[in-house]
């Protein structure tokens, strides 16, 4: 994927002015918290999926997907590192981060918002469970080789999509703890709350591959 920038722009304007970075000033992250998050150096010979990064103090911080996704950003943009797969990987993460609703483009976010005022709360389709949508996105072509972080982003997209207002209920302290991720999403009942941890999500994505490869 190449980085389209304007003739005049020098790639920190482009960091700048980038639809990630615009939609963490917007959920109040400042200039020095921006500058905070970074890849840290202990990621070489590491999968992409593994890589750490640095939080911006210990402020409550916003979905972990659209941290990492300015992460990558910045090292994309501002180190433009050769080829490799960890370059494709970051790449996949900024334009999956940039498609999910959480970013509101166009509008949608906010029109999902509208329409959960309106309809009924809890069913994620009349006929699929969570666990059904999670076996899907597993093993479909598009995410089948994914590995289960760069997926759970993905998950909360389609919570949301399905109007189920999917909240990221994560410890801002443990961010880089996937033991410690979950989400909570409108319940089938429409009246309780249900939680996905991310421990419970990598179980059912492992257990959908190990049929599918059986098979």
């Amino acid at each position: 994927m190449a980085i389209e920038m304007a003739a005049w722009e020098t790639p920190a304007q482009y960091l700048e002015t980038h639809f990630v970075t615009r939609e963490l000033q917007r959920l109040g992250v400042t200039q020095e918290q921006l500058q905070a998050i970074r890849f840290r150096g202990t990621n070489e010979g590491l999968p992409f999926d593994r890589w750490s990064f640095t939080l911006p103090g210990t402020r409550s911080i916003p979905a972990i997907s659209l941290v990492k996704a300015y992460a990558a950003l910045k090292w994309l943009i501002l180190a433009n590192p050769s080829y490799s797969r960890d370059k494709d990987d970051a790449w996949r993460l900024v334009a999956e981060t940039m498609a999910a609703p959480t970013l509101a483009i166009g509008g949608k976010a906010r029109e999902a918002q509208s329409e959960r005022a309106k309809k009924p709360r809890g069913k994620i389709s009349d006929k699929e469970t969570i666990g059904q949508l999670i076996t899907k996105l597993a093993v479909s072509p598009k995410y089948r080789l994914s590995a289960p972080r760069a997926l759970w982003p993905v998950l909360w997209a389609r919570l949301d999509g399905y109007l189920l207002d999917p909240k990221d209920i994560t410890d801002p302290n443990d961010l880089e703890n996937p033991k410690r991720w979950a989400y909570v999403y409108d319940s089938n009942d429409g009246v309780k709350r249900k939680k996905m941890t991310f421990l419970r999500f990598r179980d059912i994505v492992s257990e959908a591959r190990k049929r599918k490869k059986s098979r």
